[in-house]
């Protein structure tokens, strides 16, 4: 498995998020999921980045 890591840069603040999925495709579909979460509940913009991939056993 993989662990890709997103930033999600806001207005205030940046955060680190960490998707553990089998393929690229599978771990944006869920960092998008939770950055609309984001911006359904606060109402700003948020950006998001990929920062890299770790993989793990």
């Amino acid at each position: 498995m993989k662990e890709y890591i997103f930033l999600l840069e806001e207005p205030v603040d940046t955060r680190e998020i960490k998707i553990i999925a089998s393929g690229m495709m599978e771990a944006f579909k869920k960092a998008k999921e939770f950055r609309k979460n984001i911006v359904q509940d606060t109402k700003v913009k948020v950006d998001m980045i990929l920062k890299g991939v770790r993989y793990t056993d």
